[in-house]
């Protein structure tokens, strides 16, 4: 499969999931374990780890 370098919206918007669901701000170190996960991705492996994300966020949402 093809990687491409994935833009800093895509970077932010899995970083949204991740504090979303912590409930609180990412750590430095955190936030470049993110970059360095994320740099990985193509745009369909993109794609399925935010839906992946939202999903389990949702549902961790809906048992509190």
């Amino acid at each position: 499969m093809k990687h491409e370098s994935i833009t800093p919206k895509t970077r932010d918007e899995i970083k949204e999931v991740f504090v979303d669901g912590l409930q609180r701000d990412l750590s430095p170190e955190e936030e470049g374990l993110i970059t360095g996960w994320t740099q990985t991705f193509n745009k369909s492996e993109r794609a399925t780890i935010i839906n992946m994300l939202k999903e389990l966020l949702n549902k961790h949402k809906k048992h509190d």
